[in-house]
């Protein structure tokens, strides 16, 4: 099961791989320290990532990677998703001032 997380509660550790499934030219004009990226456009590069490891998946809103992350799940991963993404990320270290 998909877990969820908030934003705010989120530490990365070395058991985790947080993923940004933004495209690369939105990658790198920021993103989550310690991320890397891959496009949700090349999701089949996920499937190589180490099933030891939690993948911590987000998106700008958290709507494709709710998505992605439960089929990671249904496929043996050990997921995660932040909730809301990169615009809560930006909104709650104050980079975004939006409602």
């Amino acid at each position: 099961m998909t877990e969820k997380i908030d934003i705010k509660d989120y530490r990365i550790t070395d058991q985790d791989i947080l993923v940004d499934l933004r495209d690369r030219t939105v990658f790198n004009f920021g993103t989550i320290p310690g991320a890397v990226n891959i496009p949700v456009d090349e999701i089949d590069k996920l499937y190589l990532l180490p099933q030891s490891k939690r993948i911590v998946l987000f998106c700008q809103k958290g709507e494709i990677s709710s998505d992605i992350a439960d089929l990671l799940d249904e496929n043996g991963f050990k997921t995660a998703e932040l909730l809301g993404g990169y615009r809560e990320y930006l909104k709650n270290n104050m980079l975004l001032q939006i409602d």
